[in-house]
């Protein structure tokens, strides 16, 4: 099984929750102001005169790939393609690990925790295997890190998108704007951002609203990580020399 650390989605609820913080104001007194993401389709533009909308512009790598190993043992037995972890030995067991040890099918993976402790003692739900007796068992993937800039054009919209630009573009840049990147699950971080260029919106009624619009720049670093090699038994072949 091959999971994917950090989505789309996740990154921008983290931005919408880190610019609800930033006191974004509204000229009709209506507080918090819509933060919404664009490009999706059947969904109207927020009915109130001041709004964000987020785009995604830009993924830039920063880095050539971290390569990590992530190995587990513990002791357990499956039955009906449930896994129950007896003991940890080393490591922890871990949604998306491939399983390997005496019956095990090949490509056999965790799909999820049933119960017990949190990536320890308990039940998981496995991919199809045989069943297999209480015993050692392992599990490991190697977790590809890819570090990442990522661009998302932020458009403020309404009587107040001036002021509001400056808003986000002063705090952007302060220790305020990463304490609140952590409190969000720390998943983005701030970089660095555009200057704020006025770009005037044609709404559906031809008529010409205050919109100003700003690049925010920020690091993400999604992990990737795939099934580990894992060879049950070896054979040497002596080479005459």
């Amino acid at each position: 099984m091959i999971v994917l650390s950090i989505t789309e989605a996740q990154i921008f609820t983290a931005l919408g929750g880190v610019l609800s913080q930033f006191g974004l104001a509204s000229t009709s007194g209506a507080a918090p102001i819509p933060i919404v993401r664009g490009q999706v389709n059947r969904v109207p533009q927020p009915a109130q005169p001041d709004h964000v909308v987020m785009w995604p512009l830009l993924r830039t790598r920063l880095a050539t790939n971290i390569d990590a190993t992530l190995d587990a043992q513990f002791l357990g037995s499956i039955t009906a393609n449930v896994l129950t972890v007896g003991q940890v030995v080393a490591g922890s067991p871990a949604i998306g690990q491939s399983l390997f040890g005496a019956g095990i099918t090949p490509g056999c993976a965790i799909v999820s925790q049933i119960s017990g402790t949190p990536n320890g003692v308990g039940t998981y739900q496995v991919s199809p295997t045989a069943n297999v007796a209480y015993g050692t068992i392992y599990n490991g993937t190697n977790a590809i890190t890819q570090k990442t800039e990522l661009t998302v054009q932020v458009d403020i919209h309404g009587p107040a998108s001036a002021d509001n630009a400056a808003r986000v573009s002063t705090l952007w840049r302060s220790a305020f704007c990463v304490g609140l990147c952590q409190d969000a699950g720390g998943i983005i971080a701030p970089l660095y951002h555009s200057d704020p260029r006025q770009m005037p919106f044609d709404n559906a009624e031809n008529q010409v609203e205050e919109r100003w619009s700003i690049d925010l720049a920020m690091q993400a670093d999604p992990v990737v990580t795939v099934p580990q090699q894992f060879a049950g038994t070896l054979t040497v072949t002596p080479m005459p020399i």
